[in-house]
């Protein structure tokens, strides 16, 4: 069991630039921005592997640098003013994000036991869609993923499937669509 997170926050966008197109009158919506898992520091060199070596996502600190730390202000999440965060974000090549929030230094803070199979209650999978999977797969393999599930057909048989363990330990399911004839 691993006691790497307090919380997951779910929300995703195909670019923020879209996020807000409503029209004069709407009545009112939401629109997701960014998938923000909350973790530990200790997550975040394991995160850029997964994220950006293994799933080809942009990684913000290549060209923004590392997370700075910030404190004081408190969460209505969970942690206190004094706790240290740090923000960094993943970028897909079509826009979807994948951010980390950070907390460190808040004894207040309490952790989740993510479990070493399955899911739990409340517990969240990241679906992502791919292009050569294969790739995918083949990087997973070479830098040590945990893959729950190997690349192979998906129940339905319409697509090539895997799922992986993210390093702050979330269900992770790739999947590619296989040529459908009609």
């Amino acid at each position: 069991m691993r006691a790497l997170f307090t919380a997951v926050l779910m929300a995703f966008a195909p670019t923020l630039a879209l996020a807000d197109n409503h029209k004069e009158g709407d009545s009112g919506y939401a629109s997701f921005a960014r998938t923000t898992i909350l973790a530990r520091l200790a997550d975040l060199e394991p995160s850029i592997v997964f994220w950006r070596d293994v799933m080809g996502f942009a990684y913000a600190g290549d060209t923004m640098g590392d997370p700075r730390p910030s404190t004081g202000s408190a969460s209505e999440i969970g942690w206190s003013e004094n706790a240290t965060r740090y923000f960094t974000a993943f970028t897909s090549k079509e826009g979807s994000t994948v951010a980390l929030l950070m907390v460190e230094d808040d004894p207040g803070f309490p952790a989740l036991d993510m479990p070493d199979a399955g899911v739990p209650y409340g517990g969240v999978v990241l679906v992502h869609t791919a292009k050569n999977i294969q790739g995918i797969y083949d990087r997973a393999v070479a830098n040590n993923v945990t893959i729950v599930k190997p690349l192979g057909l998906s129940a339905t048989g319409r697509s090539q499937q895997m799922f992986l363990r993210a390093p702050t330990g979330h269900f992770v399911e790739v999947y590619e669509l296989l040529p459908q004839d009609d």
